[in-house]
């Protein structure tokens, strides 16, 4: 057999071996992160890192979804981030009140300057917030969403009795996160991310704080989320499973 067949058959087996162990999902223990973003340094790589074509992808796979449900009046993003979901949800629901809510005052700030400098003035508000204690009055909103940002909360089960709080009747919920129960290949795509190709780009503010992670760990699974939302007010909600991460969907009831 001459060289090139051998180099060949290696890399043939090594495809099966990672298609068949990476396809095989993980096992661990939950380990708690961090709830919200304050050092400025870690706000800016943050915001970086929220403009690589990943992130695009995420955001526009979950407006995607959001699509499914037609929403109508305020859309509220509760860990808003820098604010660029708001932004692609509000190009694409133009009709749309949109507000942001972020532990992190930086974030906050952050979001308010990013949406100003895509021409965006007037179209969200921003304020600084908790999942668990929303800025609302009760049976004000229409439509809550969240990406990336469930597994920060210090108590989903109480952050999804106040989205019920302050859900009008008829009022809808579309979640995104991780799922710390993902494919080993995600996971290992997860660990080159941070060890090699953030750290290359010089981004030691996210890598610092152990992310991306951190978030993967301290992610749910869908049998966890699953039990948290059965404990809440939500009678009608539905989880939809992914690779690496996983969608919640409740509506609180007329």
């Amino acid at each position: 057999m001459d060289l090139w067949a051998w180099v060949l058959l290696v890399a043939i087996s090594l495809l099966v071996i990672i298609l068949a162990y990476g396809s095989t999902r993980l096992r661990i223990p939950r380990k708690v992160g961090f709830e919200g973003i304050e050092d400025p340094e870690t706000a800016e790589a943050y915001d970086r890192i929220s403009r690589m074509p990943q992130f695009t992808m995420i955001r526009r796979g979950f407006v995607v979804e959001l699509r499914k449900h037609d929403p109508k009046g305020i859309i509220a993003d509760i860990g808003c981030g820098p604010g660029y979901l708001l932004e692609v949800i509000g190009k694409e629901f133009p009709g749309n009140r949109l507000v942001g809510i972020d532990i992190s005052r930086e974030m906050v700030e952050k979001a308010r300057a990013n949406l100003a400098s895509k021409g965006m003035v007037g179209r969200a508000e921003f304020q600084q917030g908790e999942a668990g204690a929303l800025p609302f009055e009760s049976s004000s909103q229409d439509f809550l969403v969240s990406t990336l940002s469930l597994h920060h909360w210090s108590d989903p089960g109480k952050a999804l009795e106040e989205f019920h709080r302050v859900l009008k009747p008829g009022g809808e919920v579309l979640v995104m996160d991780l799922r710390r129960d993902s494919r080993r290949l995600f996971y290992w795509l997860i660990l080159f991310a941070q060890n090699v190709a953030l750290r290359a780009m010089g981004m030691g503010g996210i890598t610092r704080i152990n992310e991306p992670l951190g978030s993967l760990l301290a992610s749910y699974t869908i049998q966890e989320l699953e039990g948290i939302a059965k404990g809440t007010p939500f009678k009608e909600f539905r989880l939809d499973g992914k690779l690496g991460w996983m969608y919640l969907w409740c509506r609180k009831g007329a």
